[in-house]
């Protein structure tokens, strides 16, 4: 049970994230950390982030232009990643709930958000 003095949970990642295309799939993390490095592209105004680590190799690129899938419109984004999955381009953008979610996060000076993990009923919608 959860006290009162707990903060809400952080939305699923895949409110904060809208994938355009992918040539392969991607799992939670790889997700929540292509978020988290265009995020940051985004609040820094920097143009390409390398990633390296366990799960992902590659590299997150600023496109410099907001795209609309829908009713859900954000910056855009490229990553060319290499996974257990294998070697793939994703095209994605940051949500509004994405840029909240980040902006919140560097309020509170939580640098690194935990993986959020699936709810049912939330607030969040595109």
């Amino acid at each position: 049970m959860a006290s009162a003095d707990s903060s809400p949970p952080p939305p699923p990642y895949w409110l904060l994230i809208a994938v355009l295309s992918s040539s392969l799939p991607l799992r939670p993390e790889v997700s929540l950390r292509l978020y988290q490095a265009a995020f940051r592209l985004h609040r820094s105004g920097e143009n390409v982030e390398r990633l390296q680590g366990d799960l992902l190799r590659g590299k997150v690129i600023r496109l410099h232009k907001d795209l609309a899938i829908g009713s859900v419109v954000g910056p855009a984004f490229e990553a060319e990643i290499s996974t257990e999955a294998g070697e793939g381009v994703v095209h994605f953008l940051l949500t509004r709930q994405g840029l909240e979610q980040g902006e919140e996060d560097a309020a509170s000076g939580q640098s690194k958000p935990e993986l959020p993990l699936p709810s049912r009923g939330g607030k969040w919608l595109n």
